[in-house]
């Protein structure tokens, strides 16, 4: 099926550009350990304990709270929490510290079918997780895109111009060019086989 284009919702996957990564769990659960290692398998990312670029999960929550009750007092509607706290560090240089990616959901609760509103429950908590291992490689996927087109700071002095905000004389200012976007093209409607 996704030969049309047709996937499930939550498996798309993300081509994330990023050097060897290293792992570091610190509290996760076996899920989270297993679906986050997939994903950055699958979109190319090469996992290894030698890499100096870590990606540190400190730790994975879940809860529920009562949003709504009935006339007898008894719970009529849920809301689930679901937590990811993570960092990222190159090296000794820290990335992005203690992000935390939040997700919640409410469902209705019936006491009569205690069993089928607890399988529901876990399959929001799934579908939560799978959600914030997405959220969290759009995430990486940002950063390398960020790291990719920083240039590397170097010192006026260095680099043998004037400090900033002090051209040299009869050295003109550097104006940015104005952006020039493309002209949208309209594909041709296809000619009629009559």
């Amino acid at each position: 099926m996704t030969g049309c284009g047709w996937r499930l919702r939550g498996s798309s996957t993300l081509d994330v550009s990023l050097p060897p990564l290293q792992l570091q769990f610190q509290q996760a659960g076996v899920e989270l350990r297993r679906e986050l290692g997939q994903s950055l398998d699958s979109a190319g990312v090469s996992v290894t304990d030698a890499a100096e670029l870590v990606l540190i999960i400190h730790s994975e929550s879940q809860g529920r709270r009562v949003l709504s009750v009935n006339s007898s007092g008894k719970v009529n509607e849920y809301e689930l929490q679901y937590e990811l706290l993570f960092s990222v560090r190159d090296g000794e240089e820290t990335l992005v510290s203690n992000q935390r990616i939040r997700q919640q959901r409410d469902y209705q609760f019936d006491e009569a079918a205690v069993l089928a509103k607890g399988e529901e429950e876990r399959r929001l908590f799934d579908f939560m997780r799978r959600m914030s291992i997405q959220s969290l490689m759009r995430r990486l996927q940002s950063l390398a895109s960020k790291q990719a087109v920083m240039p590397e700071v170097v010192a006026p002095e260095e680099a043998g111009m004037p400090e900033a905000g002090m051209p040299e004389a009869g050295m003109p200012e550097e104006v940015m060019p104005e952006e020039v976007m493309p002209e949208e093209v309209m594909p041709e409607a296809p000619a009629d086989a009559n």
